[in-house]
C-alpha cells in the first residue's frame, strides 16, 4: 500500500503545478487574456497613462477597437487601455469597457459589469446619436440576459449598479486630478 502511495506521488508531484510556477503562468498570461479585474492601483496607472495621450489619439484607438476587438496586440491590453480611458469619462471607452465584459475579451465575462457600463455609457454626454442608440441596444440586450436568468435582478438592483459604478468612477477620477501631470 505503500509503494502505491509513493508510486502515485512521484507520478502526480510532477503534474500538479507549484504555487510559483502558477504565479508566473498568472503574469504571463496577463498580457494574454487573464481575466483578473484590474484592482485600484493599476486603473489608477492606467488613468494617468491614457491623459497623457492625445484626445485624437484616444478617440481612434477607442473606435479601433470598437470596430474590429481582434485588431489590437491582444484582448487583454485593449480592454486595459479602454478601462483606463472609461474611468476618465470617455462614453466610447465605457462602451468598449461594457463590451469586453459581455463577452469576455480581455477579461471574465461578468453581464453585471457590462450592464453598468453601457448603463454609464447612456448617462455620460454621447454626441453622436448612431452611438447613443448602439449603447441603448446593447444595455437592453445585456438586460434581457440579467433577467433571462434566476434569481434575476430588479429594476433597482440595475439602477444600483450603474450608481454605484457611477460612483466608483468619480472617486478615481477625483484621485486622478491630485495626481502630478
Amino acid at each position: 500500500m505503500i509503494r502505491c502511495l509513493l508510486f502515485l506521488a512521484f507520478i502526480a508531484l510532477p503534474l500538479t503545478p507549484t504555487q510559483s510556477s502558477l504565479i508566473g503562468q498568472e503574469s504571463a498570461a496577463g498580457s494574454e487574456g487573464v481575466v483578473t479585474r484590474p484592482n485600484k492601483q493599476e486603473i489608477t496607472d492606467l488613468m494617468l497613462q491614457v491623459r497623457r495621450m492625445s484626445d485624437q489619439e484616444q478617440n481612434s484607438k477607442v473606435a479601433l477597437i470598437l470596430q474590429d476587438p481582434t485588431a489590437g496586440k491582444t484582448p487583454r491590453s485593449d480592454f486595459m487601455f479602454c478601462t483606463g480611458l472609461a474611468y476618465l469619462g470617455n462614453y466610447k471607452a465605457q462602451i468598449c469597457v461594457g463590451n469586453a465584459y459581455e463577452n469576455g475579451r480581455g477579461i471574465i465575462e461578468d453581464l453585471n459589469q457590462a450592464y453598468a457600463w453601457y448603463g454609464l455609457a447612456l448617462e455620460s454626454s454621447i454626441t453622436d446619436e448612431a452611438d447613443a442608440k448602439r449603447a441603448e441596444a446593447d444595455r437592453d440586450r445585456v438586460k434581457e440576459k440579467l433577467l433571462s436568468n434566476y434569481p434575476h435582478p430588479t429594476e433597482d438592483d440595475l439602477d444600483d449598479l450603474v450608481n454605484s459604478q457611477k460612483t466608483r468612477v468619480a472617486q478615481y477620477q477625483e484621485q486622478v486630478k491630485k495626481a502630478p501631470k
